[in-house]
């Protein structure tokens, strides 16, 4: 049968994408940390780098306007069942009488009855979910390849510690996997629909060319210099021309804008 796949909405030229995938149970092998624990870990380095300005991954992409990452952990979207107080069960844990445990402490590890080395099972049947959430502008499957083309070990980091992740070397296979845990989004609403990523950074540009250009007019107390001719057509030429400080694919934004560097 054919898979009834999620669709992205599209207003004005910017796109929306949402993927919910859950997130590997139990411990890595080798290791002392569960799968979630490192996510966790490399989505706060990320957080990290955005936060004190540093250029991230997702810099590299330069369609990008907006992104969220949220794990969502099982006691967020489950309610125990059964009696209102629960049962004390022989060694005192609380339980329920059906459903999942009232305390996320009794998601406990389980070992595995096989000696076969893989990672122990989870007490519970409901694993953490990874959500996703990125807004960018035009088309979804460019957008993916340039993920796949750009940010491919950093994204492949992340997104090890998920069910049936691929990896993005083999895009169709990337791909597929993009579209199976893909979600639909019920209300997409972007405030400027209709201005690309670099045509806000050519405001921002802008912006920061004219309110020199003013300070140049006019002194700190208002009176207009005594000709602003030569200043202005200075302007006009400068802003003529955008391309300086803009990326090639997979480079970065020049934040600062060269005029401004010493």
């Amino acid at each position: 049968m054919p898979l009834n796949w999620a669709a992205s909405k599209q207003v004005g030229i910017m796109t929306e994408i949402a993927v919910m995938v859950p997130v590997l149970p139990g411990k890595i092998p080798g290791e002392n940390r569960t799968y979630e624990e490192r996510l966790r870990s490399a989505i706060s380095i990320l957080q990290n780098r955005v936060e004190e300005g540093y250029p991230t991954l997702l810099d590299r992409v330069s369609t990008i306007h907006f992104g969220r990452m949220i794990i969502l952990r099982p006691e967020q979207f489950t309610a125990p069942q059964g009696d209102e107080e629960g049962e004390a069960g022989q060694n005192g844990s609380v339980t329920t009488i059906s459903g999942n445990p009232r305390d996320f402490d009794a998601y406990r590890e389980v070992p595995d009855d096989t000696d076969d080395g893989k990672a122990p099972k989870t007490a519970g049947s409901n694993p953490s979910w990874l959500i996703t959430l990125v807004s960018f502008d035009r088309d979804i499957r460019v957008y993916f390849r340039e993920i796949a083309e750009f940010v491919s070990s950093d994204f492949d980091y992340i997104f090890h510690n998920c069910r049936d992740f691929p990896g993005t070397g083999d895009f169709e296979r990337f791909w597929a996997w993009i579209r199976r845990y893909q979600i639909n989004v019920d209300l997409f609403y972007p405030r400027y629909p209709n201005l690309s990523l670099v045509r806000i950074k050519q405001l921002e540009v802008f912006k920061r060319r004219f309110d020199r250009f003013v300070a140049q007019v006019r002194s700190p107390l208002g009176p207009k210099v005594a000709s602003m001719d030569e200043l202005f057509d200075s302007f006009l030429r400068e802003n003529q021309q955008y391309f300086e400080g803009f990326p090639s694919p997979g480079g970065l934004f020049d934040k600062e804008g060269r005029e401004d560097k010493t």
